[in-house]
């Protein structure tokens, strides 16, 4: 059990609390599509730039898009039976009252859950621990999550939580520097960041050029935007640090596709989150329960 998280904070226990050249920085070190106003440095790189383009030049800049996470808990299961619990209120995207719904199914493709039998089935039956993020429709660039656990057959939503998507939205078939996240069900395998290991259950690669890196290109106001990450398998080979850039499926596909700290902005294709939400999928995704994540639009995802 994760604890209660109230005014954009989910509490729970205190744990012992990662970097590349700049070269290596990618799509998700590209992440920001706009700096602040106060910054004097660029935070995003032209549309025909690649997202892992080994330079930055600087285009026009412009107001960032300021971002309130929601308020947010984990329904405390010890207290109070399923259909009593509540789950904190999600208003991120939508004003959609699913943020309150049942807790507890006997599968996926449970309306709760957002995913329909196509989605779901690609969720391998090993796997006890899916992240659900979803958007409010193929252009959204903010995205609501929720943690998905099963144990004993019965699905519990664990968590949620509230952070941005690509700039460009969702696309299943993305490409190299188009500014989308894509649309799939993908395994997570790696973590790593500027920060040392605050107790991963993941494999976590520290890389203390991940935050110089990241404030060379976009300037002191992100630096931490990597201190935390998650590499998304998408375009890539497991069981190696984040930013390694093998890609499987080719250059074009894009790469280097991650959860990391959230900006306050869209990203490049990446899912950003606050730094405490970060922690606790870090302290919480087992490799052990096959952990995965399901990502798209809703109407992608209730397929």
């Amino acid at each position: 059990m994760h604890g209660f998280r109230t005014a954009g904070t989910l509490r729970r226990s205190p744990r012992p609390a990662p970097v590349v050249t700049l070269a290596l920085v990618s799509a998700c070190a590209a992440a920001i599509l706009a700096v602040p106003t106060t910054a004097p440095a660029v935070h995003a790189a032209p549309a025909g730039v690649g997202a892992d383009s080994r330079t930055f030049p600087a285009p026009a800049q412009r107001a960032a898009v300021h971002f309130d996470a929601p308020l947010q808990r984990a329904p405390d299961l010890l207290d109070a039976s399923a259909d009593d619990v509540s789950h904190g209120s999600s208003p991120a995207p939508t004003d959609d009252a699913s943020a309150d719904a049942v807790s507890t199914v006997d599968a996926l493709t449970d309306p709760a859950t957002g995913l329909g039998p196509e989605t779901a089935a690609q969720v391998p039956d090993d796997s006890t621990q899916v992240l659900i993020a979803s958007g409010a429709d193929d252009d959204s660039t903010e995205t609501r999550l929720s943690l998905w656990e099963r144990a004993d057959d019965v699905w519990t939503r664990t968590a949620t939580m509230a952070g941005h998507n690509g700039g460009s939205g969702w696309r299943e078939d993305r490409r190299e520097g188009d500014r989308t996240s894509p649309a799939g069900v993908f395994s997570l395998s790696d973590a790593g960041g500027y920060l040392a290991d605050p107790g991963s259950l993941l494999p976590y690669h520290r890389d203390e050029g991940l935050r110089s890196g990241a404030e060379a290109v976009y300037g002191d106001g992100y630096a931490s935007v990597f201190d935390y990450v998650i590499a998304i398998d998408y375009n890539r080979k497991t069981g190696v640090a984040p930013t390694e850039n093998t890609r499987p499926m080719g250059w074009d596909a894009g790469g280097k596709i991650w959860l990391h700290v959230e900006h306050g902005n869209p990203t490049r294709g990446c899912i950003a989150l606050p730094e405490e939400d970060m922690e606790f999928l870090l302290t919480t995704l087992d490799p052990d329960r096959s952990p995965h994540i399901t990502m798209g639009s809703e109407e992608y995802l209730a397929q």
